[in-house]
């Protein structure tokens, strides 16, 4: 460790590949050399960098873990490739979007309302706006 912002790790990964064609070539041996960048007050990760060596292994066990490697990134590529055309296609489609929730006015797009819009609501405002012009009508009656 460099200092407490800047730790070093340094770690091997051993084993057998899957497929028993590679397994004849021997163990894969990976060492694995991670460095961290730390915020010092809150101790989160600002930058992570890591290098990987495979001179012990065998050349035949490097290929496989290389090949097996590039495999599983293309398909997770694949995959986030096809999330992100679905997420496309699906804002540009026509929703039916609910008008009775809307956003907060000030902006906090986690906030959300919904109005209650029946029957019995709308009795109560327009008695008391009745009410109100009864007691304004009264006082003027009374005044004038």
């Amino acid at each position: 460790m460099l200092s407490t912002s800047e730790p070093h790790i340094k770690w091997t990964i051993r084993g057998k590949p899957k497929s028993p064609i590679f397994r004849i070539a021997g163990d894969l041996v990976v060492r694995v050399n991670s460095k961290f960048t730390l915020n010092q007050i809150s101790g989160q990760v600002i930058e992570h960098e890591e290098s990987w060596d495979l001179s012990e292994s065998p050349l035949v066990s490097q290929a496989y873990f290389w090949a097996s490697r590039r495999l599983f990134a293309t398909i997770e590529a694949r995959k986030d490739v096809s999330g992100s055309i679905k997420d496309l296609t699906k804002d540009m489609a026509i929703e039916n979007k609910n008008v009775e929730i809307y956003p907060d006015p000030t902006g906090d797009p986690t906030k959300f309302f919904k109005m209650d819009d029946n029957f019995q609501r709308d009795f109560y405002q327009i008695a008391l706006f009745l009410a109100l012009v009864y007691f304004v009508v009264q006082f003027f009656r009374t005044t004038l």
